[in-house]
């Protein structure tokens, strides 16, 4: 059963039985799952009206979804986390562990059904829980196609997750700010990777690899990061590959001050900066194993229908195999029908849905 409901009554969690347009361009397709970035961006559209499934639907969604599951449970307990260590409270690392762990188990097991997660996008606060669970998801991918060994998944989850910790020392107003930072307010900024290195140095249970990730993951093999200058073999081999994922998915999300651009162009800038800023053999295995388009991701194309993406393409990762769900006009197919995208050139992805 479809209801209809107001912008107040829109809660995450809820999905939409119909698409959302805003002057005749689509916003979010039918069957996505509503965010609390969502909520925030159809606020600002000045839409006020939503057709979503009725309760039991939802629920049997949401449910039978481990993406949903997972996104719902993890967001809440990075929040604790992070709030216990921002006031100096006592800290089990015990959940974080359970975070990771959760993590590494479905990138043995199915690491599309995590890169479905990644991207989304939000207010300063909840994009910084959104941000480190996509930088541990995308690390850990690397990782495995590094084969690390056990201790090192653990020592990069770990950074990963906490990386940007150091932001919570870092004023609200320089982190939420839409206009471009003054010098002073940049230099403040480049801090966070400081304050989080000595947050976590007082806990006793932290391993100091873990303190070293956080406070390189901005140094760059060229020495032009930050906070050392520090140069190619001076970093630690994790902080580079948290560097990768840290750019890739700043690039591919909304900020406050900037809009994201498509995954195809976040890789082709990775590459460019790969031969000076970062490892390059790094970078190479990062692209070659993250999936530019994953498994189940919606997308718009230039002939403006809505498509799912069935499989990636090894040999043309920018041109997956795709099922079109709408016409032009975005009314959905009768029949959707498949469709190879390395066949026809002259068709591309103008959107990602996240």
């Amino acid at each position: 059963m479809i209801t209809f409901v107001n912008l107040k009554e829109l809660k995450p969690g809820m999905v939409l039985a119909e698409h959302v347009y805003l002057k005749n361009n689509l916003l979010l397709a039918g069957g996505s799952v509503i965010k609390p970035n969502y909520i925030n961006r159809l606020q600002k559209c000045g839409i006020d009206q939503f057709a979503v499934y009725d309760k039991v639907l939802e629920q049997q969604y949401i449910l039978s979804n481990p993406v949903e599951k997972f996104y719902a449970k993890k967001y809440s307990t990075l929040a604790k986390i992070f709030s216990n260590l921002n006031n100096e409270e006592e800290l089990d690392i015990g959940p974080i562990y359970k975070v990771i762990e959760t993590i590494l188990a479905t990138v043995l097991k199915n690491q599309d059904d995590l890169l479905l997660l990644t991207g989304y996008s939000s207010t300063a606060d909840i994009y910084l829980y959104a941000h480190s669970l996509d930088v541990c998801i995308y690390s850990l991918i690397t990782a495995k196609a590094m084969k690390l060994s056990t201790e090192e998944y653990l020592l990069l989850g770990m950074g990963a997750l906490l990386h940007d910790i150091g932001k919570f020392k870092v004023p609200d107003h320089i982190l939420s700010k839409k206009e471009s930072l003054t010098i002073d307010e940049f230099s403040e900024i480049k801090k966070h990777s400081a304050y989080g290195f000595y947050m976590l140095k007082r806990i006793s249970q932290m391993n100091p690899t873990v303190s070293r990730i956080v406070l390189e993951h901005h140094e760059r093999c060229d020495g032009s990061g930050y906070p050392k200058h520090l140069r190619n073999k001076e970093i630690h081999k994790l902080s580079k590959i948290i560097a990768i994922a840290d750019i890739y998915d700043a690039l591919t999300s909304d900020r406050v001050f900037k809009k994201k651009i498509l995954p195809h162009e976040a890789a082709e800038y990775l590459l460019s900066i790969s031969k000076s800023q970062l490892d390059s053999e790094i970078t190479k295995i990062f692209l070659k194993n993250i999936a530019i388009y994953p498994k189940g991701c919606q997308v718009l194309l230039n002939t403006n229908e809505v498509a799912i993406v069935l499989d990636s393409n090894p040999k043309m990762p920018l041109r997956p195999r795709l099922k079109i769900l709408t016409n032009n006009k975005g009314n959905f197919l009768q029949h959707p029908r498949e469709f190879d995208m390395s066949s026809v050139l002259n068709v591309f992805i103008t959107h990602v849905f996240s």
